[in-house]
């Protein structure tokens, strides 16, 4: 910009040195210089206009300006033709930039789209899994059924437990009536009487059997509501006696349990504990005593006093997963817990935790054969007193005999040796 004002500038200078300047003068207010004084006459020699004018400083001036103007013009070429091919390398990058603009939200759609196909998906595959997880729990329990059906049809007939002798109602396996193993009507603690299985073979006291499983013929893998009323063959065969009536017969009193186990190869095992009693329905049925742990099989309860009872369609273990789903069973679950004697019945090694077993007795991946857990209510201590005989001649003190207590074995013949 100042260079184009320097040009006009000189252009004006050069037209003001040439214009006629008396023409101008008057209007300005300055006086018009005074005619020359006409020259003598030429000699005869020959020269230039320059020469006769005496302009040779203008002219040189003018050459000077105008080789400067040259200069500048080459100059503002120069600048012109870098700034133009700037200009053409931005206008380059801008068509860049925006081909990249344009190929990433391209990309940005097909991401989206991407996304939505993958969140439909997963979705259907959500949707897909549970309705295998459903198929498998039906097929599962149908495909025990079936087994449980065939085993029955082709199996030994065993020694059960004497059937209930007619419609003789007793108060209790305690009952004095009662003098060998077998299954009972009893009244007890519960709402009506009920068929149980009452064992005396682990005197004294008779303990009453709250779950009963010997040969897989009925199904343990059932919902919340069956396990809360019992479910199985109450006269001698595989049962679960119910939440309700376990709750009811244990809060009654001081109960201890007794839980017996046996393996395909024979080999049985025994775990007692000297307190034992579960909630009411109201808290789901949580285990509030299991203390004094004694016997052969190991402690695989662990510490799950205040745990809640879990079933398949009613998760309240203690565990992110459903433990009874995986593990196929219903229990008082603990982190999917160290043992499921709810479990299925795999009979022997199954290669997961679904089976029934007992941690500390085979491991989680075995499966075992027979498992019965019963209760019994504790023996109170009884105290006989011996009359004072006064003599005639004098008085003696009384003679006082020791406390007679009943207490239940701590340690009972092993097992092994019974037939259960």
């Amino acid at each position: 910009m100042k260079l184009i004002v320097l040009v006009l500038a000189v252009g004006c200078m050069a037209s003001l040195s040439l214009a006629n300047t008396d023409a101008i003068a008057p209007k300005y207010g300055v006086r018009p210089t005074a005619p020359p004084t006409p020259p003598p006459h030429p000699s005869p020699k020959g020269g230039s206009d320059i020469d006769k004018c005496g302009c040779h400083e203008i002219v040189g001036k003018l050459k000077k300006v105008e080789s400067n103007l040259l200069r500048l013009i080459l100059n503002l070429r120069n600048k012109y033709g870098s700034v133009y091919s700037e200009l053409l390398d931005m206008k380059k990058h801008v068509k860049s930039v925006s081909w990249y603009v344009g190929q990433t939200s391209e990309t940005s759609e097909n991401i989206n789209e991407q996304l939505l196909t993958s969140s439909i998906a997963m979705a259907q595959i959500m949707q897909s899994i549970r309705d295998l997880t459903i198929n498998q729990q039906r097929l599962v329990t149908k495909t025990f059924l079936t087994e449980s059906i065939l085993a029955l049809e082709k199996r030994h007939e065993e020694t059960r437990p004497q059937a209930p002798e007619g419609d003789t109602i007793y108060t209790s396996c305690d009952d004095e009536r009662i003098t060998q193993t077998g299954t009972y009507l009893v009244q007890d603690a519960f709402a009506e009487p009920t068929k149980v299985v009452c064992v005396l073979e682990f005197q004294p006291g008779a303990y009453t059997v709250i779950q009963n499983r010997q040969d897989g013929s009925t199904d343990f893998y059932r919902g919340y509501s069956e396990y809360r009323s019992g479910f199985g063959e109450f006269d001698g065969g595989d049962y679960w006696l119910g939440l309700d009536r376990i709750h009811n017969i244990t809060s009654s009193g001081e109960y201890e349990l007794f839980i017996l186990l046996e393996d395909f190869e024979k080999n049985v095992t025994y775990a007692r504990y000297d307190n034992f009693e579960i909630g009411s329905g109201n808290d789901f049925y949580p285990i509030t005593k299991l203390d004094g742990y004694s016997g052969s099989a190991g402690d695989s309860y662990g510490s799950v006093v205040g745990v809640l009872f879990s079933a398949y369609d009613l998760d309240l273990d203690n565990s992110e997963s459903n433990c009874a789903v995986s593990n196929r069973g219903a229990w008082w679950y603990t982190d999917c817990g160290q043992s499921n004697l709810n479990g299925l019945y795999l009979k022997g090694l199954s290669g997961g935790t679904t089976g029934m077993f007992w941690e500390t007795f085979r491991g989680v991946n075995y499966s075992l054969k027979k498992s019965r857990m019963m209760v019994k209510r504790k023996q109170m201590p009884t105290t006989t007193e011996a009359t004072t005989t006064p003599s005639s001649a004098e008085t003696t003190p009384a003679e006082t005999t020791a406390e007679a207590t009943t207490l239940p074995p701590t340690d009972p013949t092993p097992p092994s040796k019974r037939r259960y």
